[in-house]
């Protein structure tokens, strides 16, 4: 079981490294570890702490979430399309109160 949940964050890192289009060497400086071990990491072959994790969640600029699950329950103003027309109605009223408070 934990080898199946090691490949499977292997696999997410994997396919987010080639989005990108990252090489495991500029990966493994960006999250301070080797090659080799990036290698092993999407292989599913070695575990990994939680603080590679943060620095590679990082460096592929995605949540922990995502590497750690494959959901990605982010939210930014570049997928605010997405969101269903009466609740934008309910997001922009409350952040018109929000100003309306501050000002």
């Amino acid at each position: 079981m934990l080898g199946d949940i090691n490949a499977e964050i292997g696999k997410r890192i994997y396919e987010r490294r080639k989005q990108l289009n990252i090489t495991q060497e500029l990966l493994s400086e960006l999250a301070d570890t080797t090659p080799q071990a990036i290698s092993n990491y999407e292989r599913g072959e070695r575990e990994l702490k939680a603080t590679v994790i943060l620095k590679i969640a990082k460096a592929l600029n995605t949540t922990t979430d995502y590497i750690l699950t494959g959901n990605d329950n982010s939210f930014s103003i570049n997928n605010v399309d997405k969101i269903e027309e009466k609740d934008k109605a309910v997001i922009f009223e409350i952040v018109e109160k929000c100003i309306s408070l501050i000002g």
